[in-house]
């Protein structure tokens, strides 16, 4: 097993160079979402259908790019769950995937990536002052992989190897290109509340409010640079080697200690102790029109109330901008960084073997690039900062149609982590207890057309947003896949819609009661 989850990732990392969607429009937009609407509004937690609501786990991934495709013949689902069959296996069980299962798409432009994922550990929301008020409380682990404005041929060395035959010869030019991979723990305080509500019009607002902590950074920022692929005579010409004829290279990386020395202190969130640490932000407001708000009103002891069971709206518009905010990696402890201008350099196979660590992989590169003592460590990861905006329309009871629209709002020359774009239309059947949607989406970048499928029932839920990425049918360029647990207690009804004041006698003592 441990072996088919390492060719997994090699595979997830042949796709990424070439993300929710990291978005999940199948939960954040329904009305019993909880937390997991949070990260697309915070001022969805008001007003909630909870009075409290428990996430106890959830966890999704990603990944998208426009560079390699799918070309296995068997499903990523399968090649997940460990469940391909002996015929792509070798004798000893191990599962076969050759370079060949990834397309490429050859047109001369730069390459890109996103992928990830984030695991959403215990959170809990409450409501207070009759729902005018909520508060949630949540932490999440996050991880975050791009690239951008990668040169072609450079893409096609990191996704194919120095073993393919075309790129071995050709002297490449002008080769550039930034990768970013960000390990991040959360803390996040959300609080928000309504602001106007003359019955027929509702309006709130809300701001989440993050700490962060950077467990890991490793990036490279390459430009104008210049290489060709030679064969190697210390392999018998059975291996290559990368001759360097020229290299303009920014790089660092986090010791693994970084991640592996993590406490629960005030140290390791408010302090010095951690890689990097920062602050992030959410803010976030929605309107509801309410028309038939009649319908959700009753008189409870000569107070005109609403049944805060229900959801009144008739449409709903909600608009955010999310993941405003940087890391700062400074703690030289953990963090390796360096600078490299130089010429006619070697990248050998032997260079690269038996690396221990992160540091290692720093070491070797730091090495055959003669790259001297590291330098003291300083830099920004800015977070992949959003403007979110949905829609819901309450078709009939029950029954809803919602627009999600996520646009990233970080450059593509940025240093740091950039949001996957994104545009759904998802219909859903919602009930307390279970609900089934289905997100139409154009995601990558709105390059790639998807449809997904997601179910809830009690307290398990699972989805994804590329059902057809994820069964392997049309050699996808992106998937993801996400699920969870989480409970909640919902707010009461109303005992009788349109109780009497003064109460009636109980039927028992009408009955021995003289008229």
């Amino acid at each position: 097993m441990h072996k088919s989850w390492l060719l997994t990732l090699t595979v997830f990392l042949g796709l990424a160079h070439s993300g929710l969607s990291q978005h999940m429009p199948g939960v954040a937009m329904s009305n019993f979402a909880g937390t997991n609407a949070l990260y697309h509004n915070p001022a969805f937690v008001a007003d909630s259908r909870y009075s409290l609501y428990v996430n106890v786990v959830s966890s999704q991934f990603y990944t998208a790019n426009n560079h390699v495709k799918y070309e296995a013949p068997y499903s990523f689902l399968s090649l997940i769950t460990n469940t391909v069959s002996d015929e792509y296996r070798n004798e000893r069980g191990v599962l076969q995937f050759p370079r060949s299962y990834l397309g490429e798409k050859l047109n001369g432009n730069r390459k890109y990536l996103n992928a990830g994922g984030d695991t959403r550990l215990p959170s809990v929301m409450f409501n207070m002052f009759k729902g005018k008020i909520g508060v949630g409380i949540s932490t999440r682990a996050r991880y975050i992989l791009n690239t951008s404005g990668v040169t072609e041929p450079l893409a096609r060395l990191i996704s194919k190897t120095t073993q393919l035959k075309e790129l071995q010869g050709p002297i490449f030019e002008n080769q550039s290109g930034q990768l970013h991979l960000n390990g991040l723990g959360e803390v996040a305080f959300t609080v928000g509340g309504t602001v106007f509500d003359n019955e027929t019009d509702f309006f709130k607002v809300g701001i989440t409010v993050k700490r962060l902590i950077g467990l890991y950074n490793a990036h490279a920022i390459i430009e104008n640079s210049s290489y060709d692929i030679r064969p190697d005579e210390a392999w018998e010409n059975k291996r290559q080697y990368i001759n360097v004829n020229e290299i303009n290279l920014r790089y660092a990386m986090t010791r693994d200690e970084g991640f592996q020395n993590i406490k629960p202190s005030p140290a390791w969130l408010f302090g010095g102790a951690p890689p990097g640490s920062g602050w992030g932000f959410d803010l976030g407001a929605v309107y509801e029109y309410r028309p038939n708000i009649n319908k959700f009103t009753y008189t409870e002891k000569g107070v005109r109330k609403r049944d805060a069971s229900k959801t009144k709206y008739l449409y709903r518009v909600a608009a955010s901008l999310t993941d405003i905010g940087r890391v700062h990696f400074k703690n030289p402890a953990y963090v390796l960084q360096q600078e490299i201008h130089t010429t006619n350099k070697e990248l050998r196979y032997d260079a690269f073997q038996k690396l221990k660590g992160s540091e290692g992989i720093f070491t070797a590169i730091n090495t055959s690039l003669d790259g001297g003592q590291p330098m003291a460590p300083n830099f920004k990861s800015v977070l992949p900062m959003a403007f979110q905006a949905s829609i819901d329309y309450n078709v009939k009871p029950n029954v809803y149609m919602s627009g999600l629209w996520v646009q990233n709002l970080i450059s593509q020359s940025a240093f740091g982590m950039k949001a996957e774009s994104y545009i759904a239309v998802t219909p859903r059947y919602e009930h307390k207890w279970y609900e089934i949607s289905v997100p139409l989406s154009l995601m990558n970048r709105y390059r790639s057309p998807a449809i997904g499928i997601v179910g809830r029932a009690g307290p398990l839920w699972i989805g994804t947003d590329h059902l057809t990425g994820l069964l392997n049918i049309g050699n996808p360029k992106a998937f993801n896949l996400y699920f969870g647990i989480s409970a909640g207690l919902f707010r009461r009804p109303p005992e009788s819609q349109n109780q009497c004041w003064p109460p009636e006698d109980s039927w028992l003592r009408r009955i021995f009661t003289k008229r």
